[in-house]
């Protein structure tokens, strides 16, 4: 797994195999974001927000 976290970080490209999170998953960029990660085959976990 720390492996995957330095390709990532050294690289700036995105890791099929890695996991991603996403903060404000539910915004206009997030949500963008989670789609591209989930199109190209990746593990995405996103935080939302409770507005109740």
């Amino acid at each position: 797994m720390e492996e995957a976290a330095k390709v990532v970080r050294n690289s700036g490209q995105i890791v099929p195999t890695a996991k991603y999170c996403v903060t404000g998953a539910t915004g206009y960029i997030g949500s963008w974001l989670v789609e591209a990660l989930l199109q190209r085959g990746c593990t995405v976990h996103a935080t939302v927000r409770d507005p109740g």
